[in-house]
């Protein structure tokens, strides 16, 4: 049942992502079309590819930059609130990121749309350095980052460790 509904949360999520502007039927289309050719490429499931691949590139933490003028205290320090992300909002900007590198590919959209799910598969594409570079730029802000009171996840002594196979997690000292 999970699976069901994780399916069609991504099925929809990428259906409305997929078109800026147009008929849904066309971008249903189009999904479709992605699936086909990921069948004939593959020899394997398109959905476990799609979910898979989506897993794979999903963020689990956003930083946001708090501006001066909504700050109570006016230091010239940014001041970071780390965010853990719900399933949802993971699932939207893993399709965001698929389709804005695919878009920047220079072929047919469908071909590019292809190469770029199987590239985030292998854990070859740009879409993957993309998601890197979000964890580095938590990374290196780790000492700036501030946590609310509600969500005291972290001490001043804890750390945000880099990759520990492909999946990024926070340790404690």
């Amino acid at each position: 049942m999970e699976l069901n509904d994780q399916n069609n949360q991504i099925r929809n999520s990428f259906i409305k992502m997929l078109l800026k502007k147009g008929k849904k039927s066309i971008a249903e289309n189009l999904y479709n079309n992605i699936l086909i050719e990921l069948r004939k490429k593959t020899k394997q499931k398109p959905i476990f590819i799609l979910i898979k691949t989506i897993d794979i590139l999903a963020p689990k933490l956003k930083l946001i930059n708090v501006p001066v003028s909504k700050r109570k205290t006016r230091k010239k320090k940014n001041k970071y609130f780390l965010m853990f992300l719900n399933k949802e909002k993971q699932i939207k900007d893993a399709i965001n990121w698929l389709l804005f590198y695919s878009r920047k590919r220079k072929a047919n959209f469908l071909k590019n749309i292809i190469n770029e799910i199987l590239g985030t598969f292998n854990h070859k594409s740009k879409s993957i350095i993309k998601r890197d570079e979000t964890y580095i730029e938590i990374q290196k802000l780790r000492y700036n980052i501030k946590f609310n009171t509600t969500v005291n996840l972290l001490d001043k002594d804890d750390d945000i460790s880099l990759k520990k196979k492909n999946k990024y997690i926070l340790l404690k000292k």
